[in-house]
């Protein structure tokens, strides 16, 4: 779904992730690599290959956008350093046409000099003359301008006969900010507000629909 944001041209992907035409840029959030990992180093049973699916969907969405510059609102690694930074980095060195950034999320604790030796810059927010990009919403909004973030997982509920639901992902767009959903495979969902004054997009298996 193709829509218009302060006059730039976005398209809302199925993938869970945000292209900005203009700059072929796109935007991810919340990919929690090394999650399962973590999980498993811990003394929780996760299947090691558990996770595998979000290195194939960073692939695949690579290939089928064709982007100048990615953009990850934070929490890309999901804790410490493990096994999975060695099959990141074989991803990253299979599209060094790409320019990587790493907008820092609560959970991005790797030392930066490991992202800089694969010419990923890693900062705290990006500001352009019409948007803000960070992980979490910024404590002040500035006039004129969107906030552009992950960090919750956005999710909503859609309701159907007989009292069946189904929680999706979502993109969930007010007057001053744009929530991206989570595209990590073990990431859940926050069931956001419908409120009136909020525009939210639902992410189908085989596309994305405005629900509010």
């Amino acid at each position: 779904m193709t829509i218009e944001i302060n006059n730039f041209t976005f398209t809302l992907l199925y993938e869970k992730a945000l292209y900005k035409h203009d700059e072929r840029l796109l935007i991810i959030a919340d990919v929690h690599l090394g999650k399962a990992n973590h999980f498993r180093k811990e003394g929780i049973s996760i299947p090691a290959e558990a996770q595998a699916g979000d290195y194939l969907n960073l692939e695949k969405l690579f290939n089928k956008i064709n982007p100048l510059k990615v953009y990850f609102l934070g929490d890309l690694f999901h804790s410490t350093y493990n096994r999975d930074w060695h099959y990141f980095c074989d991803l990253i060195a299979g599209f060094p046409s790409i320019k990587f950034t790493l907008i820092k999320g609560n959970h991005d604790i790797i030392n930066h000099k490991k992202f800089k030796e694969i010419c990923i810059e890693v900062t705290e927010t990006i500001e352009d003359s019409a948007f803000v990009y960070s992980h979490d919403l910024l404590k002040t909004t500035i006039t004129g301008k969107l906030n552009i973030v992950g960090h919750i997982h956005p999710g909503t509920v859609l309701s159907g006969m007989g009292r069946q639901s189904i929680k999706l992902p979502c993109f969930y767009l007010t007057e001053s900010v744009m929530i991206i959903p989570a595209f990590g495979v073990l990431t859940g969902l926050y069931s956001m507000d419908k409120s009136a004054a909020a525009k939210i997009y639902a992410v189908l298996p085989d596309g994305v629909r405005r629900i509010s």
